[in-house]
């Protein structure tokens, strides 16, 4: 069964997500270490995502969601993810640390990242509250 655009939406807001917590740029080492305690390893296919590293590394990264750039000055290739044009046209900061505290409990004035992304002049910097 291919994987819906739901799916896929679901999986691009864990990435986004994860990328923004941990600082707005990530390893690909670390991006996948984190996705397996998610429970999704994207060394093996996925019953719902299928592919996840080609989906994230190629197809989010095609519809401009993530940037995948190798990192310099590494003896070993390592690359890095952070948000694309089109994830800051489509959403924000804000909401993605609404969508987090939801996860946790909190709200987002909770986070160390709550400053970061009142910061954030973005074209949707409005949490799904204040719509």
């Amino acid at each position: 069964m291919p994987c819906s655009s739901e799916d896929k939406l679901g999986l691009l807001l864990v990435v986004l997500s994860i990328i923004f917590m941990k600082g707005n740029v990530i390893s690909s080492s670390l991006l996948w270490f984190t996705l397996k305690k998610f429970g999704v390893d994207p060394s093996f296919y996925h019953p719902v995502f299928g592919d996840v590293k080609k989906l994230i590394t190629e197809e989010f990264v095609r519809q401009k969601y993530l940037e995948h750039t190798k990192t310099l000055h590494t003896d070993v290739p390592e690359y890095k993810f952070s948000w694309g044009s089109r994830a800051f046209t489509e959403t924000s900061k804000l909401r993605i640390l609404d969508f987090v505290s939801k996860m946790f409990g909190n709200t987002p004035q909770d986070w160390l990242q709550y400053k970061d992304a009142m910061n954030h002049t973005g074209s949707a910097t409005q949490t799904p509250e204040q719509e």
